[in-house]
């Protein structure tokens, strides 16, 4: 039967991908483009028809709109899909390079010594810079080292930022990224008055916590991280999210972490440790096949306990959607497209892995503008990296699902040009997650 609103008839592509699952003892076959990423799920009754040429219209029609078949001219679908952007629209501010904590894994290697301050000279060329750039609307992410050492250059900031926006026509938002150690009043009254989300870093209970986000005398921070949530809750404000870092201090206790956040209501994102700055020197990050089995047991505790976990959101819209926006889990990646960096001094980065690592300074805002730094031959060649670039991506089945890290492939490879250090657990993650659309979307129906 002939679909009535589509004239085309329909027939197998070549070159798709087979696998074979086996879910609850039952057997599922998945056919998979590479190259878009699109899937679908046969029983071994279809499969056969399917091999056998006896699907009927419909189902080659459903085949085809999920570029999995093709016409009867044999060409592809068109899909209209969003393209990556050619300019930045976030910034990550490193306002400075100063930090009150000197925790084991970071990957910016910032720590309590006396570091860079950003001047209003490096403030104004940034702020005027970005409202160049031909986006309506502006992030800036106020981040360090700790930024909350440094309040009044927040301040400061915000208050150039507010000066100009109208003479470009902007939207402007502000985040911050905060251990929380550092909550006053002023802070808050700072936050309320420009409208600042504020994310936390934070990896779960105490025990967890303390063991590598610490002072430099050792000494474990989360009692103040604490008080600062507390503090900032009792201010009229709440936490936008915690970035929690997996690695060998909690990666074996992800139920106690998702009841953690859980518990304190606030949603978060985990995912292993970058591998730079003082991670080099730590290795506390996950082993092999930890952070997959992590991630499945967090999976279905979140989803019970109605904690938003941002891992779950990205993983899940990379393979059961064609969307796939989040910048650091698609090719191209969002390095220099959406997002740069910028340390005190006005040197900038491609994105925020890698403002520790002068190899990466694409320019400095004293001696150029932002577009001469971005139009530079290596930095194009940057943002166009994809699987293609990459010996072990381009020949793996979930290109278009995934995206190698630049800055930890640099850190892990000495090259951007390497797979993602946890790339064997993302394959595990994606075939989870297809087990999981077999199991709730065929399995608990039937």
């Amino acid at each position: 039967m002939r679909s009535p609103w589509m004239s085309s008839s329909y027939q197998k592509m070549p070159g798709l991908k087979r696998i074979k699952r086996v879910v609850d003892d039952k057997e599922f076959y998945i056919l998979l483009n590479e190259e878009l990423g699109s899937w679908m799920v046969f029983t071994p009754e279809d499969i056969k028809r399917y091999d056998e040429d006896k699907l009927n219209e419909l189902e080659m029609e459903a085949l085809y709109i999920r570029g999995l078949a093709l016409d009867d001219q044999g060409e592809m679908v068109e899909f209209d899909f969003p393209k990556p952007e050619e300019y930045p629209s976030v910034v990550v501010v490193n306002i400075t390079t100063t930090c009150n904590l000197r925790c084991k894994y970071c990957f910016a290697d910032c720590g309590p010594v006396k570091g860079e301050f950003m001047d209003e000279e490096v403030m104004k060329l940034l702020i005027e810079q970005m409202f160049q750039m031909p986006t309506p609307l502006v992030t800036f992410e106020l981040q360090g080292g700790e930024p909350l050492c440094f309040k009044d250059g927040i301040e400061r900031f915000c208050e150039i930022s507010e000066s100009l926006r109208e003479k470009y026509g902007k939207r402007v938002q502000y985040r911050t990224v905060t251990n929380c150690t550092l909550i006053d009043e002023k802070f808050i009254a700072l936050a309320k008055k420009y409208d600042i989300k504020v994310g936390v870093s934070l990896d779960g209970p105490k025990d967890m916590t303390d063991q590598l986000r610490i002072r430099a005398d050792g000494s474990g921070a989360f009692d103040d991280i604490i008080a600062g949530i507390n503090r900032l809750r009792a201010g009229g404000l709440e936490v936008d999210g915690a970035v929690c870092t997996v690695g060998q201090h909690n990666c074996s206790h992800p139920i106690e972490v998702v009841d953690f956040f859980a518990e304190q209501g606030i949603s978060f994102k985990p995912r292993p440790a970058n591998k730079l700055g003082r991670e080099l020197e730590n290795n506390t990050t996950t082993k092999k096949g930890e952070w997959a089995e992590c991630y499945k047991q967090m999976y279905y505790r979140s989803k019970e306990k109605n904690i938003e976990n941002f891992s779950i959101h990205i993983f899940e819209e990379n393979v059961f959607t064609p969307i796939r926006d989040y910048i650091c889990m698609r090719y191209p990646c969002g390095a220099a497209r959406e997002v740069i960096s910028v340390n005190p001094n006005g040197d900038v980065f491609p994105c925020d892995g890698f403002k520790g690592e002068k190899e990466f300074v694409i320019g400095n805002l004293h001696e150029e503008t932002l577009k001469e730094m971005l139009n530079k031959d290596w930095v194009v060649t940057l943002k166009n990296r994809t699987a293609a670039s990459i010996p072990a991506c381009s020949k793996c089945m979930f290109r278009s699902m995934c995206c190698s890290c630049c800055y930890s492939a640099y850190g892990e490879f000495g090259t951007i040009y390497r797979e993602d250090p946890s790339c064997a657990d993302r394959k595990q993650i994606f075939l989870f997650l297809f087990d999981e659309w077999i199991r709730q979307n065929i399995l608990d129906k039937s």
